[in-house]
């Protein structure tokens, strides 16, 4: 099972994509243990156990490559027994056939590596499917009739499968919310009771709720621009002596840039790679005395119109904050934003492109 969870996570790390990152977080819910029975085929022994819902709880840390998550999930749940139908055919010691109260509990805690894949994903919603593999940890502890008599007192190890849905939203800032369900089954193990070995799996239906954090993407690395070309001096012929031309004036420098400045996913922060660059541009701008300087916000296409456009726009205010934090008044700075209608890549609708989540600084001559 360890070398399986190794080389999930390993494979994460290979032909990664620039939308790639990590996440982790916490997830809580409820646990139903459908009826499950303890059955011991030497004596007839056979005890069905209703038990009561329970919670769910633990933490999760993974990786997204496309359409995939590949992800670690330690998690603890815990139902109680409530009645216990019992039929001991030709067994000593314990309480003739019939229904009781019960006691005790089932708990389980699992290690799972999951791998999840995303089969919708709009704006703001998307809708996952996943399957997990791992170990599961099932103590029933004092499984009794009433106070006196224990069933089952025993813990095993064994290997578990699960299926499982969500439907998650970002809600900004990295963060994530979801909604899922999940089915948990452990394969059959044995375990000590009164009479012997029982035969026992352990099943779980649960409903639940994530909140995750987005960390360590490699999308937000910044470009750094070429530098414009020299441009070149005109070789034109010797005028005509007849009639005398004056010279033509000479061509100014090109003005440098422009600068781009590169952003995360849905997000408006200044990187500190974007700082520099921002930082070069307004040394450009003092360099150069007789020109103004322009920043226009962009943003990719993953999300609707109106809401790149208002993103944007932050993103320009955002980086016109940051130059006049390098001393460029803020008088001499002009700000526009084009939403998603101007792109370095052009791309379908709802695709993240991370050359696409921009603002560009252009010097521009004086008017």
């Amino acid at each position: 099972m360890r070398t399986l969870i190794i080389s999930l996570l390993t494979a994460t790390s290979l032909s990664a994509t620039a939308e790639d990152h990590y996440y982790g977080g916490f997830e809580l819910g409820l646990s139903l243990s459908p009826d499950e029975e303890l059955s011991r085929d030497a004596d007839g022994l056979t005890l069905d156990a209703d038990k009561n819902i329970g919670p769910v709880g633990g933490l999760f840390f993974g990786k997204t490559r496309g359409k995939q998550r590949f992800e670690l999930e330690y998690l603890v749940r815990k139902n109680y027994f409530d009645q216990a139908d019992v039929s001991a055919i030709g067994a000593t010691g314990l309480a003739g056939p019939g229904s009781y109260a019960a006691g005790g509990n089932q708990k389980t805690d699992t290690l799972m590596a999951n791998m999840w894949h995303t089969f919708f994903g709009g704006d703001s919603w998307s809708v996952l499917g996943g399957i997990g593999l791992g170990a599961s940890h099932v103590k029933l502890d004092r499984v009794r009739s009433g106070q006196n008599l224990i069933y089952v007192d025993d813990s095993k190890w064994a290997p578990a499968i699960q299926a499982m849905a969500q439907v998650t939203h970002p809600v900004g800032n990295g963060l994530e919310v979801g909604l899922g369900y999940r089915y948990l089954h452990t394969l059959a193990d044995n375990f000590d009771s009164a009479l012997g070995e029982v035969d026992y799996q352990a099943k779980n239906h649960e409903v639940f709720a994530r909140l995750s954090w987005r960390f360590g993407g490699e999308d937000s690395k910044p470009v750094t621009p070429a530098p414009a070309p020299v441009a070149q001096p005109v070789v034109r012929p010797a005028p005509a002596p007849e009639p005398v031309k004056a010279p033509e004036p000479v061509k100014p420098a090109p003005l440098p840039g422009p600068f781009l400045v590169f952003f995360d996913f849905d997000n408006s922060t200044i990187t500190p790679k974007a700082a520099d660059i921002i930082k070069a541009a307004a040394k450009a701008f003092k360099n150069n005395k007789t020109v103004e300087i322009e920043t226009t916000g962009h943003a990719d296409r993953a999300g609707t119109e109106t809401y790149n456009m208002g993103l944007s726009k932050k993103r320009a205010e955002a980086v016109k904050k940051a130059l006049i934090a390098e001393g460029v008044d803020a008088t001499e700075i002009a700000v526009t934003y084009k939403g998603e209608t101007v792109n370095l890549v052009n791309t379908e609708d709802g695709v993240r492109e991370w050359q696409n989540r921009r603002v560009e600084i252009k010097l521009l001559p004086s008017k």
